[in-house]
Formats: C-alpha cells, sequence, structure tokens
C-alpha cells in the first residue's frame, strides 16, 4: 500500500497499485496537465521527504503536484480512501529522515514506520 504513495509521486508508487482501475482522473488532451494548489499535507510532506531527507529523486514541485493529484484521485473514488492516505503522508512527515528511507523503502517488511497507516489504508481500499 505504502507503495501507493510512492505512485502517488512517481509518486510514489502506492496509487498506482490501489483502488483505481488505472485510468485516472487528471486532464489530458493537448493543454498539458492542470496546475494543482498544493494542501498543507502534500506541502509539509514535499518539504521533508524531498527537500530535507532527499528521499526521492524530483525536485519539491513535482512532489506537491503529484502529491496533490493522487489525494484528488482518490477522493474521488472514495473520501475515505482519500482520507486513509493522507494519513500515511502526514504520519511519514512526522518522521526523522532515517525513519523516512525506512518507510520509503518499507524495511523491515513487517514492522517499517507508518505500516500500520498503509494497512488502514489497504483495508479502507478493500485490499487487505
Amino acid at each position: 500500500m505504502l507503495r501507493l504513495v510512492f505512485g502517488v509521486l512517481l509518486l510514489l508508487q502506492v496509487a498506482a497499485s490501489g483502488c483505481a482501475d488505472g485510468t485516472g482522473t487528471g486532464a489530458g488532451g493537448t493543454g498539458g496537465t492542470v496546475q494543482l494548489e498544493p494542501g498543507p499535507t502534500c506541502i509539509a510532506f514535499c518539504a521533508h521527504v524531498v527537500g530535507e531527507c532527499e528521499a526521492f529523486v524530483f525536485d519539491e514541485a513535482s512532489c506537491m503536484q503529484g502529491c496533490e493529484r493522487d489525494l484528488a484521485d482518490e477522493r474521488a473514488i472514495s473520501e475515505a480512501w482519500g482520507v486513509a492516505v493522507e494519513t500515511v503522508f502526514q504520519c511519514a512527515t512526522d518522521l526523522d529522515c532515517e525513519g523516512v528511507y525506512a518507510w520509503r523503502d518499507q524495511e523491515p517488511a513487517g514492522s517499517y514506520p507508518c505500516r500500520a497507516e498503509a494497512a488502514n489504508a489497504d483495508e479502507v481500499c478493500g485490499r487487505n
């Protein structure tokens, strides 16, 4: 599930394996992608995991757009799922950098940081 958060920003990998059927709800066509106004969760998450911890190779602006887009997509599928995934982002934001790396890598597998929040998001999504 936490990979969904990474599908969110790449991000990250969670959205790619989430509840959606893979069709997405983002803007397409010839105008490019609509820029979203990042909310406080995505701003804090990206400032910490990308800006401070350098846990990913993309920049903070890309992170914020991916994060906000994924949260919007998840909420469009289910408000409860969006809230559950947002809780994963909030949990990762509260980790020190070593915790962020363990969360990103899902190590150790059975007890990585924010695992309970990720498992809850999976459950809300119906992917137990």
